[in-house]
């Protein structure tokens, strides 16, 4: 259709001047005020296509922020706001475009094939390690990569139990890794500093949480189980090496975001491994385009929700709602405490994380109480991990479900929904525990 192929060129564009707009900020405004264009115009051709999910999102967004708003922001504001909301929109595209890359490097179907053949008592803990690191570059493409590698003749509870695995690996590798929107919606409220600390908290609460569920939930020697299961990705841990130093070394040397970094470095990274494999140019392409139609819900509701955010924190009201709700007198630990079991409870009620996480990070950022910015970004990240992992309106399941052919509701309500809350719960408890005393 017509329509599409316009929304498809307005998204490109808009995605291209993100990229222009990191790399050369006030030099090239006029560029990055045409990409706000762009998405605007591409959002206004995607609304009667949206999801009445996504619309319900949207319209809880806006409702927010006609309570936290004090008037209503002028036109430089929202041009400002625009160009803010610019780079998010970058982000799914190039997650796409990393997605449809992924499943043809022939290192990635090598671990695919060693997870293949794992012994049946361990491959459970094999995929959720797998999905752990996968996840922490491809997000949900794991799903399409990890659903490949089961044995044809997989019955419903082997998949269901892969799955399951896939979902605890996968979520959890949001408390560190700056691929997720879940990091990028957490910088826009919390320094780059902070935001980095952040990340070195999360590798260590991830790999605990994936320690001990690992225990929890198979038979046998956690160790082996650890051992086999790493094995399986020696063939692909130099190329997520290659692409996590990359974003690292480009936000630190250019004190760039981790979400500025990434969009700008894949698709040069991208690049390079099409000069050297032309012939898969064409089904790149093509499936790089069935998932950016995919996700303009999800483009959609994150920009906006970024674009309420940016407004938000920058409205006098919020103040007021802190001493409303009595942010103020409430102890620091116990309101960082209860952070990630509010965002994932929330989240069980099929409030998406993204609409939780913009009013809890405006308020307490916002406000006065002494909690360490690290550790707020990483409740946070907790909260979305723990939520995402078990919440049926969350895309992780929808996608997992679609992928190990398994019911959302069965993945939706079993033994992760408990374990999302415990993880939120314990968590929480150990950041409030951290901030006490600092």
């Amino acid at each position: 259709m017509i329509i599409d192929k316009i929304r498809l060129f307005l998204l490109c564009i808009a995605w291209l001047t993100a990229i222009i707009n990191v790399v050369f900020g006030q030099v090239a405004l006029a560029l990055a005020n045409a990409g706000v264009l762009c998405l605007l115009l591409f959002f206004v051709l995607t609304l009667s296509r949206l999801k009445k999910e996504s619309i319900a999102i949207i319209i809880l967004l806006l409702v927010v922020a006609s309570f936290f708003l004090d008037r209503f922001p002028s036109y430089e504001e929202f041009l400002s706001g625009g160009r803010f909301t610019l780079v998010f929109a970058a982000l799914l595209p190039t997650m796409s475009l990393v997605r449809s890359v992924s499943l043809k490097v022939e290192r990635v179907k090598i671990s695919q094939n060693l997870l293949k053949n794992l012994p049946t008592n361990i491959s459970t803990s094999g995929f959720q390690i797998a999905s752990h690191f996968f996840g922490s570059v491809i997000n949900t493409g794991t799903f399409s990569i990890l659903s490949a590698a089961l044995p044809e003749d997989s019955d419903k509870n082997y998949r269901k139990s892969v799955a399951e695995a896939c979902l605890r690996g996968m979520n959890t590798s949001a408390t560190w890794s700056p691929f997720f929107v879940a990091f990028a919606v957490g910088q826009a409220f919390i320094d780059k500093t902070n935001s980095w600390i952040a990340l070195g908290c999360g590798i260590f609460v991830g790999m605990l949480f994936n320690l001990i569920s690992l225990t929890v939930f198979s038979h046998g020697s956690t160790y082996n189980k650890i051992k086999l299961s790493l094995a399986c990705l020696i063939p692909v841990f130099p190329i997520l090496s290659l692409i996590m130093f990359s974003i690292l070394a480009v936000s630190f040397y250019f004190d760039f975001t981790a979400l500025s970094a990434l969009v700008l470095v894949m698709p040069v990274l991208i690049v390079i491994y099409l000069l050297f494999n032309f012939n898969n140019i064409s089904e790149i392409y093509s499936d790089t385009k069935f998932w950016l139609f995919k996700s303009s819900d999800d483009i959609t509701v994150i920009c906006v929700a970024m674009l309420v955010g940016y407004l938000i924190s920058r409205s006098n009201t919020i103040n007021h709602f802190n001493i409303f709700f009595g942010l103020s007198i409430i102890p620091a630990w116990t309101l960082l405490a209860l952070t990630p079991l509010f965002i994932t409870v929330f989240s069980f009620m099929g409030i998406h994380p993204v609409i939780t996480t913009t009013i809890v990070l405006s308020l307490l950022t916002m406000g006065h109480a002494e909690i360490h910015p690290a550790l707020l970004m990483q409740a946070h990240l907790v909260g979305w991990a723990g939520g995402t992992m078990s919440s049926v309106a969350s895309l992780s399941i929808l996608t997992s479900s679609n992928m190990f052919q398994v019911e959302s509701r069965e993945l939706a309500f079993g033994p992760n929904l408990l374990t999302a809350v415990i993880f939120s719960l314990s968590a929480g408890l150990l950041l409030g525990f951290v901030n006490s005393l600092i």
